[in-house]
């Protein structure tokens, strides 16, 4: 007769001994064991991979406020703002001085025109500006903030 575990190539179950099975080592040691079925994220080898698939930012949130002499340092803004990166402009120091406060406000309002890009007020004084820069959407329904390669919001926010 044909042993038929044999002729498929699988272990014979009336042969197999069963091995007791080992206790396992228990060790005062918290953080992980070398036979343990998981992965420590906590090693190097995972935080280079994870540093590695992770896009470095290109781009970043500028936070201007009015230097000693009450200006803004809007040089250079423009480019910025064209290359991506948002704008914050804090005028919360100048509430004793209205009339810079209003010159400062106008200056990015001008800067926002010619360049075409719109200038929201954060709070209901206008203290905090905020120039949305290049493939940036703004959603003024809603009040939400984000990227342009999102075309359309998710359904749960409908």
């Amino acid at each position: 007769m044909v042993n038929l575990y044999r002729l498929l190539g699988l272990p014979d179950p009336s042969k197999v001994q069963q091995r007791p099975a080992e206790p396992k080592r228990m060790s005062v040691d918290p953080g992980p064991q070398a036979d343990d079925r998981f992965h420590d994220l906590g090693e190097d080898v995972w935080s280079e991979r994870t540093s590695r698939i992770t896009p470095r930012p290109n781009r970043r949130v500028v936070y201007l406020r009015p230097d000693d002499l009450h200006r803004l340092p809007l040089q250079g803004m423009e480019q910025d703002l064209m290359d991506g990166e948002m704008m914050l402009v804090d005028l919360g120091s100048l509430t004793h001085m209205p009339s810079q406060q209003d010159v400062c406000k106008r200056k990015v309002r001008e800067m926002g025109e010619r360049i075409g890009y719109p200038v929201f007020s954060l709070n209901e004084s206008d203290t905090l500006l905020m120039v949305a820069g290049a493939r940036m959407r703004v959603d003024t329904v809603r009040h939400k903030l984000g990227m342009a390669i999102w075309n359309q919001l998710p359904e749960s926010e409908v």
